[in-house]
């Protein structure tokens, strides 16, 4: 690995580190801690967790994905040049929603829409 590379993942792992201290801060204010906790429970904060993160990099993923689009693309088609535009939708993978935002044209002469590719 490169030194950007393992700076990177040092980061990481140091932000969920983090995470996971805000979670159990957030255990304790709901007294979870009273009593010895069933580790079930500490799971379902992880996995909660877990998906949340999943959920934004998805988001975060398909965006970066988006902005690499150009501004025009040609209709599969008719091959002719249309404007991209970026439209959101909702989404719901394996861990929640997603919020995309996703290039699109449409195409008057074929009168349809489509998805270029980045």
């Amino acid at each position: 690995m490169d030194a950007t590379r393992l700076s990177r993942e040092a980061e990481k792992r140091q932000l969920l580190r983090r995470l996971a201290e805000l979670t159990v801060e957030e255990q304790r204010e709901q007294g979870l801690y009273k009593s010895v906790p069933h580790y079930s429970q500490l799971e379902q904060a992880a996995r909660s967790l877990g998906r949340e993160l999943s959920c934004l990099t998805q988001e975060r993923s398909i965006a970066e994905t988006a902005a690499e689009c150009g501004a025009t693309a040609a209709c599969p088609s008719c091959g002719q040049q249309q404007e991209v535009r970026l439209q959101k939708r909702t989404v719901t993978s394996v861990d929640g929603p997603v919020e995309l935002v996703e290039p699109v044209a449409d195409c008057r002469p074929c009168r349809r829409s489509f998805f270029p590719s980045a």
